[in-house]
Protein backbone atom coordinates (compact mmCIF):
# COMPACT_ATOMS: atom_id res chain seq x y z
CA UNK A 1 0.00 0.00 0.00
CA UNK A 2 2.78 2.36 0.46
CA UNK A 3 4.12 1.77 -2.39
CA UNK A 4 1.37 2.48 -4.34
CA UNK A 5 1.08 5.91 -1.88
CA UNK A 6 4.22 6.69 -3.25
CA UNK A 7 3.40 6.25 -7.00
CA UNK A 8 0.29 8.21 -6.51
CA UNK A 9 1.77 11.24 -4.38
CA UNK A 10 4.71 11.52 -7.22
CA UNK A 11 2.79 11.30 -9.78
CA UNK A 12 0.04 13.98 -8.96
CA UNK A 13 3.47 15.83 -8.28
CA UNK A 14 5.19 14.71 -11.94
CA UNK A 15 2.44 13.42 -14.08
CA UNK A 16 -0.21 15.56 -12.37
CA UNK A 17 -2.44 13.30 -11.18
CA UNK A 18 -5.19 14.32 -9.44
CA UNK A 19 -3.99 14.71 -5.24
CA UNK A 20 -7.52 13.64 -4.71
CA UNK A 21 -6.16 9.90 -5.72
CA UNK A 22 -2.83 10.15 -3.03
CA UNK A 23 -5.13 11.49 -0.13
CA UNK A 24 -7.91 9.28 -0.26
CA UNK A 25 -5.13 6.25 -0.43
CA UNK A 26 -3.34 7.67 2.23
CA UNK A 27 -6.34 7.92 4.06
CA UNK A 28 -7.02 4.13 3.52
CA UNK A 29 -3.47 3.11 4.20
CA UNK A 30 -3.55 4.96 7.91
CA UNK A 31 -6.60 2.67 8.44
CA UNK A 32 -4.78 -0.62 7.48
CA UNK A 33 -1.68 0.53 9.69
CA UNK A 34 -4.17 1.51 12.74
CA UNK A 35 -6.17 -2.26 11.77
CA UNK A 36 -2.71 -4.18 12.15
CA UNK A 37 -1.59 -2.09 15.31
CA UNK A 38 -4.82 -2.84 17.14
CA UNK A 39 -4.80 -6.92 16.07
CA UNK A 40 -0.47 -6.37 16.72
CA UNK A 41 -1.59 -5.29 20.60
CA UNK A 42 -4.42 -7.75 20.84
CA UNK A 43 -2.76 -10.83 19.61
CA UNK A 44 1.42 -10.16 21.25
CA UNK A 45 0.30 -7.52 23.91
CA UNK A 46 0.73 -4.25 24.86
CA UNK A 47 4.17 -4.24 25.60
CA UNK A 48 5.42 -6.11 22.84
CA UNK A 49 8.11 -5.17 20.07
CA UNK A 50 5.82 -5.52 17.71
CA UNK A 51 2.93 -3.17 19.38
CA UNK A 52 5.73 -0.90 19.85
CA UNK A 53 6.53 -0.95 16.15
CA UNK A 54 3.09 -0.55 15.03
CA UNK A 55 2.47 2.91 17.86
CA UNK A 56 5.98 4.48 16.18
CA UNK A 57 4.61 3.62 12.37
CA UNK A 58 1.13 5.23 13.26
CA UNK A 59 2.51 8.28 15.13
CA UNK A 60 5.29 8.58 11.81
CA UNK A 61 2.26 8.40 9.54
CA UNK A 62 0.79 10.97 11.51
CA UNK A 63 3.80 13.25 11.00
CA UNK A 64 3.44 11.99 7.46
CA UNK A 65 -0.05 13.58 6.93
CA UNK A 66 1.01 16.82 8.61
CA UNK A 67 4.01 17.05 6.16
CA UNK A 68 1.81 16.15 3.65
CA UNK A 69 -0.93 19.25 3.93
CA UNK A 70 2.51 21.32 4.60
CA UNK A 71 3.87 20.38 0.80
CA UNK A 72 1.28 21.82 -0.52
CA UNK A 73 2.56 25.42 0.01
CA UNK A 74 6.53 24.10 0.49
CA UNK A 75 9.05 22.81 -2.11
CA UNK A 76 11.28 21.61 0.77
CA UNK A 77 7.91 19.98 2.62
CA UNK A 78 7.72 17.87 -0.38
CA UNK A 79 11.14 16.74 -0.01
CA UNK A 80 10.61 16.21 4.32
CA UNK A 81 7.53 14.31 3.06
CA UNK A 82 9.20 12.01 0.56
CA UNK A 83 12.06 10.95 2.53
CA UNK A 84 9.99 10.50 5.47
CA UNK A 85 7.83 8.05 3.43
CA UNK A 86 11.11 6.22 3.33
CA UNK A 87 11.59 5.90 6.72
CA UNK A 88 8.25 4.61 7.18
CA UNK A 89 8.24 1.96 4.77
CA UNK A 90 11.28 1.02 6.86
CA UNK A 91 9.28 0.62 9.96
CA UNK A 92 6.14 -0.79 8.14
CA UNK A 93 8.72 -3.46 6.71
CA UNK A 94 9.92 -4.51 9.92
CA UNK A 95 6.83 -4.77 11.19
CA UNK A 96 5.74 -7.38 8.56
CA UNK A 97 9.34 -9.16 9.11
CA UNK A 98 8.70 -9.27 12.61
CA UNK A 99 5.14 -10.38 12.43
CA UNK A 100 6.71 -13.13 9.91
CA UNK A 101 9.51 -14.05 11.84
CA UNK A 102 7.11 -14.71 15.28
CA UNK A 103 4.76 -17.15 12.92
CA UNK A 104 7.49 -19.01 12.15
CA UNK A 105 8.53 -19.33 15.47
CA UNK A 106 5.24 -20.26 16.89
CA UNK A 107 5.45 -22.95 13.88
CA UNK A 108 8.38 -24.67 14.78
CA UNK A 109 7.47 -24.83 18.68
CA UNK A 110 4.02 -26.02 18.70
CA UNK A 111 2.63 -25.86 22.08
CA UNK A 112 1.82 -29.47 23.74
CA UNK A 113 -1.69 -30.26 24.22
CA UNK A 114 -3.06 -31.33 28.17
Amino acid sequence: MLFVQVILGGGSVVLRFPVEYHLVWGVLTFLVLIATGVLAARDFGLMSTLSKVAVASIADFVVQGVLGLMAFNSAVAIVVHLTNAFMLAVLVTYLISFVDSADKAAASHPTSAT
